[in-house]
């Protein structure tokens, strides 16, 4: 049976394209997500493996929608490998990983894979230092009328706890307000 898997990070993004490219091989399941590549955790890709049985094969149009490092992919791949599962990456001309030469290849793209999540976010780093360095602002701008709300709560001698549960807000905001 051809199973199909694809996943993108966020839901703003859409899994239409993958999904119609595995619909043309012809997939039999496919699994879905709105899930980060950074957690080997995932809800559908676990179902996946516990559907997936021996003369399977797992299609992904790519090795990141897998993996974010190359330990959880390599990981995956003896998972799957162990069940006599096969696994096509199509961005590796359709490379059986589970083959020796596949492997190696498979290996290579998944540690680049994992530099270049490494070096985004070294990039996301260095542009919120820069901000800092810059005097812009980051993170959520404050709620002043909330601030004047816990200050006057306070002033009326309730406790902290009492206050966040009055106007909805976290017990650590109280504390901060306060501070």
């Amino acid at each position: 049976m051809k199973i199909g898997y694809a996943r993108v990070s966020t839901q703003e993004q859409t899994l239409e394209v993958q999904i119609e490219q595995l619909n043309n091989i012809k997939c039999e399941a496919i699994y879905k997500e709105h899930a980060s590549g950074k957690s080997s955790d995932r809800k559908q890709l676990n179902l996946l493996i516990d559907f997936a049985r021996k003369g399977d094969v797992v299609h992904v149009m790519k090795v990141d929608r897998l993996a974010r490092n190359t330990i959880d992919a390599l990981q995956l791949a003896d998972k799957l490998a162990n069940k006599g599962v096969g696994l096509v990456c199509h961005d590796l001309a359709d490379l059986d990983i589970n083959s020796d030469i596949g492997r190696v290849i498979y290996t290579t793209i998944s540690a680049f894979a994992e530099m270049e999540r490494k070096r985004i976010l070294q990039r996301c780093n260095e542009g919120r230092e820069k901000a800092k360095e810059d005097g812009k602002h980051l993170g959520r701008f404050p709620d002043h009328d909330l601030h004047e709300q816990i200050h006057n709560l306070a002033g009326q001698g309730r406790n902290k706890h009492a206050i966040s549960k009055e106007l909805g807000c976290s017990r650590t905001t109280v504390y901060k307000v306060l501070g």
